[in-house]
């Protein structure tokens, strides 16, 4: 009897003759939580990914600008010592 009742109240609602779609409706609604939680969770990890390629990409920077320093530093070093050192080279044909 109180299955008569739930069918009539869902006849009421629907229309007489028509079958309740709630089983469908539930289904595609747990459907699309699972598929607005994995977009959530994708979005979260790009994130995170975008953050360390950012770091990575300022820590790559920074070693390329104390590089470039350092290589300018030396090169400034070995020629001006080159410059400032005379050169003694005889050239004369007593040394041969």
């Amino acid at each position: 009897m109180a299955g008569c009742v739930s069918d009539r109240a869902s006849a009421d609602v629907l229309g007489e003759g028509v079958v309740s779609p709630l089983p469908e409706v539930m289904s595609l609604l747990e459907e699309l939580r699972y598929v607005t939680k994995r977009m959530r969770s994708d979005e979260e990890k790009e994130d995170e990914i975008n953050e360390w390629k950012f770091a990575a990409m300022v820590i790559d920077r920074l070693c390329f600008y104390l590089f470039s320093v350092y290589l300018a530093l030396l090169t400034l070093v070995f020629f001006g010592f080159a410059f400032l050192r005379p050169i003694d080279v005889d050239y004369s044909d007593e040394n041969l």
